[in-house]
């Protein structure tokens, strides 16, 4: 077998791993092969708008906070629809209560823009979750909420934003394996942290 597809059938199976659901209550997941899993939500940061100075000094402060983490971390990656819903429903409701006839059609024509760009799939939004996995014990679930908070302080040192996802967080983020909608769904295995974060989180 080659190399690239023994890369693809990897991330196959790892993926099957996290939709192997047992059980989801108290913010953790519990897989049927006796796993128990917290989930991260790491926010991205807009690069473009900081300086080099300040980019460094982010860059310092994970370096210096991740330099504790002896393991490999996870991550995943998806890549869905942009949501503009808020968007055009408040375009909706300026057009209900306006009696301009001239902003109603510039209100029409920018939901009607809006819905076309939404649609057409070429516009997509990253979200990014790490990932605290351990095997079920007496002490796994004391452990793995340990590791989730602290690779949650260690982001909000950074001030990047990251929070431990709650349990109907978690039912969301496993239904989208089945959900066709969000086909680009990537597990990552970070053996070089800070450098996959670089490239990957602090992106945007």
């Amino acid at each position: 077998m080659s190399k690239t597809k023994k890369q693809k059938n990897n991330k196959k199976l790892t993926s099957n791993q996290y939709i192997n659901v047992a059980d989801i209550k108290n913010n953790i997941l519990y897989t049927k092969d006796n796993y128990v899993i917290a989930f991260i939500k790491v926010g991205t940061v807009s690069i473009s708008t900081m300086s080099k100075t300040d980019i460094n000094i982010l860059t310092k402060t994970l370096s210096s906070e991740f330099a504790s983490v002896k393991s490999n971390l996870r991550m995943l990656k998806i890549s869905k629809p942009v949501d503009i819903s808020s968007l055009t429903n408040s375009y909706r409701e300026m057009y209900k209560n306006s009696s301009d006839l001239k902003q109603k059609e510039l209100l029409r024509e920018a939901t009607m823009f809006l819905h076309k760009y939404s649609t057409n799939g070429n516009e997509l939004e990253n979200e990014y979750y790490f990932i605290a996995r351990e095997r079920l014990n007496n002490n796994s679930i004391i452990e793995v909420e340990k590791i989730a908070t602290s690779i949650a302080r260690k982001f909000q040192a950074g001030k990047v934003q990251a929070n431990i996802c709650s349990t109907e967080e978690i039912a969301r983020l496993c239904n989208l394996f089945t959900n066709t909608t969000y086909g680009n769904i990537e597990v990552m295995e970070l053996e070089d942290s800070i450098s996959i974060i670089n490239e990957e989180v602090f992106y945007k």
